[in-house]
């Protein structure tokens, strides 16, 4: 059955070829091209390799805190000084821009979810690397946004990453609250800070990582760490797939 369907999916990968998000470069020559055993194992997601291979992290120098590139500054950026944040350090994989914003407007706006195992293995890649062991808490979706929509993008990438042996605890809440992206910059860090808590009853690990799709102000990561960190955690650490 499972060799039947992976034959299904490649015959409509030739029939109806899809293109990558990215730069709309058509994907079927591409995945001839890679000389696919029998032509029966998974599809990719729908990236072409050109725009894989140009992504690029966000580079060092990187602020101590929040992670975002440095260029003038030195150790920490203008509005990081002065300022104490309740988790550790936060480490954006990518800028929100160029081809990764494409890719992850993609997943977030356009609801691409084949997208959910690539960014997962970048995550996986940071996590194993920078803080091994440690516990993922994804930040949690809107109440009734899983029911309402199906799915939410942190959580989906999240499953990800638990299927491929990453520790998962979903601890936090949220209550209803405006949307972030909606409010300015001080309305973001009040709506945040009373729109998170810990579940009734959760349990903390002392090491956690901060699971996140884009990190802007720091108001919602903020928020969930102040929250973690009151119920116990000593060793915080915030993970987005990109800073904007």
């Amino acid at each position: 059955m499972a060799t039947r369907r992976r034959a299904l999916r490649l015959l409509a990968e030739l029939l109806f070829p899809r293109s990558c998000v990215a730069c709309g470069a058509g994907l079927a020559d591409e995945m001839l091209e890679a000389g696919l055993p029998g032509g029966m194992e998974e599809l990719g997601p729908p990236l072409c390799q050109a725009c894989v291979k140009s992504l690029c992290s966000i580079c060092p120098p990187r602020c101590a805190a929040c992670g975002r590139g440095l260029i003038s500054e030195s150790g920490l950026c203008m509005g990081c000084r002065g300022r104490d944040w309740s988790f550790d350090e936060a480490y954006p994989l990518f800028e929100y821009e160029g081809s990764f914003r494409s890719i992850l407007g993609a997943y977030k706006f356009r609801e691409r979810r084949s997208l959910a195992p690539f960014l997962a293995s970048l995550a996986a890649s940071a996590i194993t690397a920078r803080w091994p062991g440690r516990t993922l808490v994804p930040v949690p979706p809107r109440p009734g946004k899983l029911r309402a929509k199906g799915w939410d993008q942190v959580e989906l990438i999240a499953r990800q990453l638990e299927r491929g042996g990453i520790r998962v605890a979903r601890v936090l809440e949220r209550l209803p609250s405006a949307q972030q992206k909606r409010l300015g910059l001080e309305a973001r860090s009040a709506n945040a800070s009373a729109a998170y808590r810990l579940k009734p009853g959760a349990r903390l690990p002392r090491a956690i990582v901060l699971l996140d799709d884009v990190i802007t102000t720091g108001a919602t990561a903020e928020a969930c760490c102040s929250a973690l960190r009151e119920g116990g955690a000593t060793e915080l650490a915030v993970l987005a797939l990109a800073a904007d």
